[in-house]
């Protein structure tokens, strides 16, 4: 396996840094004009294990910069103020539950919690814990299964237990960290590569728990890189991860010249001959009961990597299937790539890796290299690849329906405001490419985008500045997108949710201007926005949850968003401030008072009806004031408020005078 940081770290650290700027700087460009593609495509193998060999070492070697580019960069990221940031059982009766909130049906995403209605699937720093639901919410752990390392997420799928946790020893090297990085570098997009830790490890961990008192372990896997993102369609679980080689020192930057730059490629290169392929590409190792390892490999061999017709990143990015329905199998499916990634969204035939990088020309501006794979076989396929100006916010900047990719994006210069606005391009596969075939470009012009939804041929994007313009699109024609309604309202939404076919339920944050122009964050808020009038939305309701400094997990993760839409119920997590005394000013923070999880009833014709709170504040880590993280969730006719230390559960009918805790440390 792959060794960690030695004592010329640092160093490493500056050139996987500078790399990453003149990697994506040299990336192609994506065009303006409808139908160009961009990004170019991904050519699947490679003829042997020394031609994959070379290509390898040639990125890294050629992976060099200009240093009249690096001073150009360090004039620094544009100023930010306070609004700026968004806070970035087998056998039993089956009750009614909530599960994990995902972006799209049929399409599971991994969560600190799993629930099948009886049982309770917790992750631990150590191992998940399993804790049995009698029908009178009595609550029992009834089992551990555990893990050589922190538990990341979960997977519940029919008699199985999926846990995807850290090794312990390998979650990686911050470099960033270790080597003190300008600002600069640290906040411009695409050219942060402080979350591809050098030394990463990721394991999968399989049990039956078809009798959960009793978990069976049927395979323990664990792969070289840290994992991205993961998705659960049906029986298949795919994996996206991505593998950073620990490297020999090398030179980083060249003072102007081909000449010289030829001469600095040359001796890395040199650098770089003691090293094998199996340094340079991530392995997988299996494990027995004890965690001993009793077979090893690599995770993709020279013809299942794909190879980029423009350079696109010198880490490996890998796509990993597991086939549910045949655990037990040794083999697994998996796809690799040299390339940069990011983001990871999946409909239920397609996934698509979004990667920021810059444009190949004088804007200055960054854009978004998009990379399609087929999921309707066996395992992942590369299906064809393109590029839209800007960046993405998150995963719910895109969205698939009928084979059209809707993608959300912000352009920005470093070195003006031309350019900034907001964007929403339509992308349809044409063979290799993915090509644009409608656009809809500058949106309110220099504020930011918080949040984007696409459901069916509608989309909703919010910005933000001062107020809150919640826009409508028209996306039925994906050649002709259309702006179709727009209304500001104070504060902001961090996500939008479905409410019905005619209302979204929205969380954000309340904002005051002030006297001076400066505009301060408030309070949580929930908003219910009337959509009906697709051309004249309307906020019907509003609720204010505390005071400035009150935060959810639920406003920068939507799986703490926990909606029940066959109850209408919610739950989120809260970590309420508020102000004892009158406030002085609107940049006064409010005082702790309570860390827990709020629970209201939606209706989209009366509003929000709060039914109650469950204290957690006892579930904190030392030294904090709130757990590390928190989720609520509806069985029946209880609530459950689930953190790795303790579950508490309440009737919903009368949830502060019902609530039982159980320690589950």
């Amino acid at each position: 396996m792959k060794t960690r940081f030695g004592r010329w770290g640092w160093l490493r650290g500056w050139f996987c840094l500078l790399m990453t700027v003149v990697l994506l700087a040299g990336c192609h460009s994506g065009g303006t004009e409808v139908g160009n593609p961009g990004a170019g495509t991904l050519e699947l193998g490679f003829a042997d294990e020394r031609a994959l060999e070379n290509y390898v070492k040639d990125q890294f070697a050629g992976a060099v910069v200009d240093l009249s580019a690096v001073t150009d960069l360090a004039g620094g990221a544009p100023a930010t103020g306070d609004v700026a940031a968004p806070e970035a059982g087998a056998g039993e009766g089956v009750r009614d539950y909530s599960g994990t909130n995902v972006q799209e049906a049929g399409v599971d995403e991994s969560d600190k919690v799993k629930t099948d209605g009886n049982y309770l699937y917790v992750a631990q720093q150590g191992g998940v814990r399993i804790v049995r639901l009698a029908a009178n919410g009595a609550m029992s752990a009834v089992a551990r299964v555990s893990t050589d390392g922190p538990v990341d997420s979960l997977y519940h799928y029919r008699s199985l237990l999926v846990v995807l946790y850290h090794p312990l020893d390998a979650e990686g090297d911050d470099w960033c960290a270790m080597v003190g990085a300008p600002e600069p570098f640290i906040g411009a997009p695409a050219v942060m590569p402080c979350w591809i830790p050098v030394g990463a490890r990721t394991g999968v961990l399989i049990v039956n728990v078809q009798d959960p008192a009793n978990p069976v372990r049927i395979s323990d896997r664990v792969f070289d890189g840290s994992l991205i993102s993961s998705r659960r369609i049906g029986g298949k679980l795919h994996l996206v991860s991505r593998f950073m080689p620990d490297l020999p020192p090398l030179e980083y930057y060249y003072d102007g010249g081909n000449e010289t730059k030829s001469s600095v490629v040359q001796r890395n290169r040199q650098a770089l001959q003691g090293l094998s392929l199996d340094d340079l590409i991530p392995a997988i190792e299996s494990r027995d009961a004890a965690g001993n390892p009793i077979a090893s490999g690599r995770l993709a061999g020279p013809e299942n990597f794909l190879r980029p017709s423009y350079p696109q990143g010198g880490s490996v990015v890998t796509l990993t299937t597991f086939d549910l329905d045949n655990p037990a199998a040794e083999s697994i499916g998996s796809i690799s790539a040299i390339l940069n990634a990011r983001h990871v969204y999946a409909s239920t035939t397609a996934l698509y890796l979004a990667a920021e990088a810059w444009a190949n020309d004088a804007s200055g501006q960054a854009q978004t290299l998009l990379h399609k794979f087929d999921l309707s076989g066996g395992t992942a396929a590369y299906a064809a690849s393109g590029s839209v100006p800007g960046t993405v916010l998150n995963q719910f900047s895109l969205g698939e329906y009928q084979d059209v990719l809707r993608v959300a994006t912000s352009t920005w210069s470093w070195w003006g405001d031309s350019g900034q606005g907001n964007h929403v391009y339509c992308l349809r596969q044409n063979e290799g490419d993915l090509e644009i075939v409608g656009r809809l470009e500058n949106l309110a012009p220099g504020e930011r985008l918080y949040a984007a939804r696409f459901m069916a041929e509608k989309g909703f994007l919010v910005t933000f500045v001062q107020v809150d313009p919640l826009f409508t699109l028209d996306l039925s024609d994906p050649a002709d997108p259309k702006l179709v309604g727009e209304l500001k309202v104070p504060g902001y939404s961090d996500y939008i949710h479905p409410l019905g076919a005619d209302h979204l339920l929205t969380i954000g944050k309340n904002a005051i201007v002030a006297d001076g122009g400066g505009t301060f964050l408030q309070g949580l808020q929930l908003s219910i926005f009337d959509v009906s009038d697709f051309a004249n939305p309307t906020l019907s309701y509003r609720l204010e949850i505390g005071d400035r400094g009150t935060e959810s997990q639920a406003l920068h993760d939507h799986k703490a968003f926990s909606y029940w839409a066959e109850q209408g119920l919610l739950a989120i997590p809260v970590d309420l401030y508020e102000h004892l005394t009158v406030p002085q000013s609107p940049w006064e923070y409010g005082q702790p008072t309570f860390s827990g999880l709020y629970v209201y009833r939606i209706d989209p014709a009366t509003g929000f009806d709060f039914q109650g709170r469950i204290d957690s504040s006892a579930s904190a880590a030392p030294g904090f004031y709130y757990p590390l993280w928190a989720r609520g969730l509806f069985v029946a006719d209880a609530v459950y408020s689930v953190s790795a230390p303790a579950v508490s559960s309440a009737q919903l009918a009368a949830i502060e005078t019902t609530v039982t805790v159980l320690d589950i440390r």
